[in-house]
C-alpha cells in the first residue's frame, strides 16, 4: 500500500502544470492596428490637401511672376523705341545723336549759328517723353513785354521751320512768362502776353515756312509752370521762354 501511495506520489511530483495562453490579446493589437491605420490614412489626406494647396499656390505666383515678367520686358521695349524716336528726331532735325556732347562740336548749320552768335545758352534742345522739346529763353525771340518777334526771332524760326517742313510730326508752341505783373493796354496780364508770343511763333511757321497748319496747336500759360525761381533775375529770365514741342 505504501508502495502504491508513494508510486503515485512521484507520479504527480514529476508531472509538470500546464499553462492556457488566451487569444484575447489578438483583440487588442487588432485594436491598435486599425488606430494606427486610421492615423496615417487622416495624415495622408491632410498631408495632400496641404499638397494641393501648396501646388494652386506655387501655380499662381508663377502665373504672376510670368505677368510681371512679360510686362518689363514690354515696358522695357516701350521705353527704348521712346528713346530711339527722340534720338532720330534730334539726329534728323539738328545732326544730333548725342545732344550734349555733339551740341558743343556739331557743323549742322542752325548749330553752328548758334555757336557762331554766342547763342547756346539761349536755346535748349531736350528729349523727354513727349518727344523733342526746343526751348527759348524770350530775349532770343522777342523784345522786353512784348510779343512782336525780333529780327533774331525771325532768323532763330526760319531755321526751325526748315528743319519741321523735313517731318510731318505734330507741333506744340507755349507761352511761358515770370510772375512780374504786367498790365498795359495790349497785354492786360502774363497770361495774354504768353498767348500772343506763342501765336506769333506758330504763325512764322505757317505762314513763312509753310508748315502746315493742323500740324500745330498753341498754348499760353503766364507764370504758371516756372522752371527756375522766380525770386533772382537770372531764374525770371529762364521762366520768361517759349517752347516748342516735336510730339512723337
Amino acid at each position: 500500500m505504501k508502495g502504491t501511495i508513494s508510486s503515485m506520489s512521484s507520479k504527480y511530483k514529476n508531472k509538470k502544470p500546464e499553462i492556457e495562453f488566451s487569444n484575447n490579446w489578438i483583440i487588442t493589437y487588432s485594436d491598435m492596428i486599425t488606430i494606427v491605420l486610421c492615423f496615417f490614412i487622416i495624415f495622408f489626406i491632410f498631408t495632400a490637401e496641404e499638397t494641393s494647396l501648396l501646388h494652386d499656390i506655387k501655380a499662381a505666383l508663377s502665373s504672376e511672376v510670368e505677368d510681371l515678367s512679360s510686362q518689363v520686358d514690354e515696358l522695357s521695349k516701350e521705353n527704348e523705341v521712346l528713346k530711339n524716336q527722340n534720338l532720330s528726331l534730334a539726329a534728323l532735325l539738328f545732326g544730333l545723336e548725342d545732344i550734349e556732347v555733339d551740341i558743343q562740336q556739331s557743323q549742322e548749320e542752325f548749330i553752328a549759328y548758334l555757336r557762331e552768335q554766342d547763342l547756346l545758352d539761349q536755346v535748349n534742345i531736350i528729349q523727354n517723353d513727349t518727344g523733342l522739346l526746343i526751348r527759348f529763353k524770350d530775349g532770343i525771340l522777342f523784345p522786353s513785354g512784348r510779343a512782336d518777334l525780333s529780327e533774331e526771332g525771325h532768323i532763330v524760326l526760319n531755321h526751325i521751320g526748315e528743319r519741321l517742313q523735313k517731318i510731318d510730326n505734330k507741333i506744340i508752341v507755349a507761352g511761358y512768362t515770370d510772375n512780374l505783373p504786367i498790365n498795359t493796354s495790349v497785354y492786360p496780364s502774363n497770361w495774354e502776353l504768353s498767348v500772343a508770343r506763342a501765336i506769333n511763333v506758330a504763325k512764322v511757321l505757317i505762314e513763312e515756312k509753310s508748315v502746315a497748319e493742323e500740324r500745330i496747336s498753341v498754348s499760353g500759360f503766364g507764370e504758371n509752370h516756372p522752371i527756375a525761381s522766380n525770386a533772382t533775375a537770372e531764374g525770371r529770365a529762364s521762366n520768361r521762354r517759349i517752347e516748342i514741342t516735336i510730339l512723337h
